[in-house]
């Protein structure tokens, strides 16, 4: 008999990866790209993640095998759920560039792009390491939601995811130059025609209906990238059906498989049990990414490639290994005298045989992936612990830090303090000497002034005085300049007159003579015009002195009335300054003693009022804890009538229990009875089946042994 444990055991063990694949129909055409260079949106058609935080294996990590054979029973109800697939809208296409964006908020994965799900990969980075996390998430983890901390803890995050991004798009890069290179490779190698266009078109075919399973949560269907066995083959430029079609556009659609591990997951296995021939074979690929890899990548390509096999209960029941070995024990059987083996029982050993095949393929993957899950545990936890001190350590810090800053900002205050008053004293103390040392200066300075105006007066007379001086000088210069000049026309008149005498000599005996006593009178005229000019200046000048001694007079006595009103002033200003700088004083005094008294008061109405809250809150404490008893009274008390009325009802349903189990019992009884001689025979049909499996464990051979006892009996 199979063991109603050992199912839901194995169905849990098995998760949404080994129910039957979902077979998605492909247009076998392949569209003509654009250009000769590899888009992103070409190899990512059906590549996703799974979310964060999330059980389930990636969708890329889960095949449907499409082979020439396909079981008709599993694909029938199918059918619905592929149709509904279909009506279902495209997924959306995410990269390193656009997984932050405002239209990827509601995906259910970070990354679907394979070639940036790869740069992560190599880069060891996972998707969600990437995504942006808000200053709300770090406040709620620092300790005493203190924002310093939080944003410290913020920025070094961003810091670091932003790196990751930079380097992982920097690989992605790197893939995407790689992938290139090798189409440029290949087309190179294209030209060289080395098989017929027939045997492209077929490996066309095949590659355009290949495709992966759906994911147990979203239900859309997905093209798996074409798997390839052997070496790569040319194909020449054809006519007809794929004449728009490039060597480019096919060795794009094949390379995801050669260039990612986490496309290299589809593949179907021959098994000796059932004969049923594998439509792909990846293991170049995967050789290839298992020795250039990770452990953590050989792992999972070992996992894969357990995965991949779908080798049904119906396949492996129905295979002709299994048939002679049912026919087998059931000739034994009949040898120990039984009855002949029903068509039930037969069925029932196959399916036993073919259970122990499929629970060696589980326990295989079970162990593969038992291991996986736990070393990337034990990762996570290793990374969560280094977090956590990190986070801890630089939590410490930033109070270590906001401490200092603390007792730093205090004692610079109680400095600052103490400058000031100290400042205010000097200050009071320096304005009190400045106005004594301002009064000194000002009454130098008036004396200075006093005596400067005097020198400046008698400097002032001493010039007017040379002024004249010199203004006679010049005036008498002048007159000496006249006289020669007049002198020298008079000798240049009587060097005309000698030589006009030659020629008139009787004639200007007369003229002579009245030149002369002309020229004496003009003579007499000059000399009476120089005394008059000399008697005028003298007196002109004796008038503007005299004029200039009285503005003298006058300017020193208006001089001296406005510098003994300013010293009058000046010794007023003083007065009211000194007066100000006491009025001054006496107020800074008395407000220092008001904020002083402000203070005490301040201090002891504090005090009163702490010691008020310290009573309400006293007393408030002993009212809740008194609540706090009478409600812990009434719930035991509600608490223990919920117990005794469940005691009652569960006494009751016992008695209701114990009349069906009787009544069942019976039953039973009479059902065992007619099955018995038949069990007998599917027991032996069934024990054969455990020995020839070794499936016997020490729980089920006891288990047996209760068994045959109680046939015994019977």
């Amino acid at each position: 008999m199979v063991d109603p444990s050992d199912v839901e055991e194995q169905n849990k063990c098995k998760g949404p990866q080994l129910d039957t694949p979902t077979v998605a129909a492909e247009d076998s055409r392949l569209p003509e790209p654009a250009d000769d260079t590899t888009t992103e949106e070409e190899g990512d058609a059906g590549f996703e993640t799974p979310p964060t935080g999330s059980s389930e294996p990636s969708p890329c990590h889960t095949a449907s095998p499409v082979g020439p054979q396909v079981n008709t029973q599993g694909a029938a109800p199918q059918q619905p759920q592929t149709q509904t697939d279909a009506d279902l809208p495209p997924k959306l296409h995410l990269d390193l560039y656009n997984f932050d964006s405002p239209e990827a908020e509601g995906s259910r994965y970070v990354l679907t792009s394979p070639r940036s799900l790869e740069a992560c990969a190599r880069c060891g980075v996972k998707p969600v390491e990437l995504l942006p996390r808000p200053l709300a998430d770090f406040v709620r983890e620092a300790p005493g939601r203190s924002m310093r901390v939080a944003t410290g803890l913020f920025e070094v995050y961003e810091k670091d995811r932003h790196g990751k991004l930079r380097q992982c798009r920097e690989e992605r890069e790197r893939i995407i130059r790689e992938e290139k290179r090798r189409i440029l490779q290949a087309a190179v190698n294209s030209r060289v025609p080395s098989k017929p266009a027939a045997l492209g078109a077929t490996i066309l075919s095949k590659a355009s209906t290949s495709n992966l399973s759906t994911s147990p949560k979203s239900m859309q269907p997905r093209t798996s990238p074409p798997a390839k066995s052997g070496p790569k083959t040319s194909l020449p430029p054809a006519k007809g059906l794929f004449s728009h079609h490039s060597l480019e556009s096919l060795q794009r659609r094949m390379d995801p498989i050669c260039c990612s591990t986490s496309t290299t997951t589809t593949t179907t296995c021959t098994s000796s049990e059932s004969g049923a021939s594998s439509a792909y074979s990846w293991d170049g690929a995967r050789d290839h990414w298992a020795k250039m890899s990770s452990p953590r990548a050989r792992t999972m390509a070992t996992f894969n490639s357990l995965m991949g096999r779908s080798l049904s209960l119906g396949d492996l029941s129905h295979s002709p290994q299994t048939t002679q070995k049912v026919e087998r024990i059931v000739k034994e059987v009949k040898r120990r005298g039984l009855k002949a083996v029903s068509e039930r029982d037969r069925k029932i050993a196959a399916l036993m045989l073919a259970r122990y095949q499929e629970e060696d393929i589980m326990s295989q993957t079970r162990y593969v992936a038992h291991l996986q899950w736990d070393s990337e545990r034990r990762m996570e936890e290793l990374r969560r612990e280094q977090e956590d001190r990190e986070k801890q350590r630089a939590v410490l810090q930033c109070q270590r830090v906001w401490q200092t800053q603390v007792s730093i900002r205090q004692q610079k205050i109680c400095q600052q303090e103490r400058d000031s008053a100290a400042a205010k004293l000097r200050q009071a103390e320096e304005h009190e000497e400045r106005w004594k040392e301002l009064a000194e200066q000002q009454e130098r300075s008036r004396l200075l002034r006093l005596q400067q105006a005097a020198r400046e007066e008698k400097h002032k007379k001493a010039l007017q005085e040379q002024n004249l001086k010199a203004l006679e000088e010049e005036r008498a210069a002048m007159l000496e300049q006249e006289r020669l000049l007049l002198e020298e026309k008079l000798t240049i008149a009587e060097l005309k007159r000698q030589e006009r005498e030659h020629q008139a000599h009787e004639e200007r005996r007369g003229l002579n003579k009245a030149e002369r006593r002309r020229h004496a009178a003009l003579i007499q005229e000059i000399a009476r015009r120089e005394q008059e000019e000399r008697d005028e200046a003298k007196r002109a000048a004796e008038e503007k002195l005299n004029r200039s001694l009285e503005n003298y007079e006058q300017i020193v006595e208006r001089r001296g009335q406005e510098l003994k009103e300013k010293a009058k002033r000046e010794e007023k200003q003083i007065q009211k300054a000194r007066k100000a700088a006491e009025k001054r004083e006496k107020q800074q005094q008395q407000l220092l003693e008001a904020r002083v008294k402000e203070a005490a008061k301040r201090a002891q109405q504090a005090a009163v009022v702490a010691e008020e809250k310290a009573k309400e809150k006293a007393k408030r404490a002993v009212q809740s804890r008194q609540e706090k008893e009478r409600l812990q009274k009434l719930n035991r008390q509600r608490v223990e009538e919920e117990e005794r009325q469940r005691r009652l009802e569960l006494l009751q349903s016992i008695e209701r229990k114990l009349e069906k189990s009787e009544q069942i019992f019976r039953e039973k009884k009479a059902v065992l009875e007619s099955a018995r001689s038949v069990a007998r025979a599917s027991f032996h049909v069934r024990d054969k089946v455990r020995e020839e499996t070794n499936m016997r464990t020490f729980d089920k051979m006891a288990l047996e042994a209760q068994l045959k006892a109680s046939l015994d009996e019977k």
